[in-house]
């Protein structure tokens, strides 16, 4: 089982109700949940995989992912059952919500390539660098 966040940057259109409707319309068994920055889905491995594969295709540079160390609803990061307050990790999460308009608008504009794993060449960032000194 794994949890995967699909987090969506605040310049793009998109809603998380447009990603859930995406999700579902591939006919494949799946817990989502709605958060404020995007959505949660969990689900068996392979299943996971595929479904995040299918999500970069249609949404481009719009929707970025991450996994999720904790399944939905998982006590120890649940605020309900901690007494309320921001959960563990909310604070980076938003540092990382403030850089993607920045990485975005590079992935829109072409000019930054993401890892070829099957050659294992490191990314080249200073085109993202420069993108973000800009800001």
């Amino acid at each position: 089982m794994k949890t995967r966040m699909f987090v969506i940057a605040d310049t793009s259109s998109l809603t998380p109700q447009t990603v859930i409707n995406y999700i579902v319309s591939l006919g494949k068994t799946l817990n989502i949940k709605d958060t404020c920055y995007g959505i949660m889905a969990e689900g068996d491995d392979d299943v996971i995989e595929n479904v995040t594969q299918k999500v970069r295709e249609k949404f481009g540079p719009d929707i970025f992912s991450k996994h999720r160390a904790y399944p939905i609803g998982d006590e120890r990061r649940c605020r309900a059952t901690r007494g309320g307050g921001a959960r563990p990790g909310y604070y980076f999460l938003v540092e990382e919500y403030k850089l993607l308009p920045i990485i975005s608008n590079v992935l829109k504009e072409g000019k930054f390539r993401t890892i070829d794993k099957k050659k294992n060449k490191p990314v080249d960032v200073e085109i993202l660098k420069k993108a973000i000194k800009k800001v």
